[in-house]
């Protein structure tokens, strides 16, 4: 099912935002390019709503000690314990096998933003 969740003017790069798609609430975010994602709206760790939580930048780093923001790569914070989620793959950078949220595909068409479930 394939459903029509926002104009692409109305969230803006940065922003995130709950939506509905049939009885699941999904954040729907969109990154600084400008290209959404769109994740279920519940954290795995504690069951906190991401959508009340702040997109940053990726903490990478090649060796112990090195930390740097990664230019491509984003993460959803919870608001209640910090718990980041990659916002392409749904998986937690600490855990990404025991700690994920599901991951819905995104389409734009004809300035509207589409959720397939």
């Amino acid at each position: 099912m394939r459903v029509d969740v926002s104009g692409v003017d109305e969230i803006a790069p940065g922003q995130v935002r709950r939506v509905r798609v049939g009885p699941v609430d999904v954040v729907l975010v969109r990154r600084a390019d400008g290209s959404f994602r769109a994740l279920r709206d519940r954290c795995s760790h504690q069951g906190g709503a991401l959508s009340g939580g702040r997109l940053e930048p990726m903490v990478e780093g090649d060796h112990l000690g090195e930390y740097r923001f990664s230019e491509r790569r984003m993460v959803l914070r919870c608001p209640l314990h910090q718990f980041e989620f990659d916002v392409d793959t749904g998986r937690s950078p600490a855990d990404p096998e025991r700690y994920r949220v599901r991951a819905y595909p995104v389409t734009v068409e004809n300035g509207r933003v589409f959720i397939e479930r």
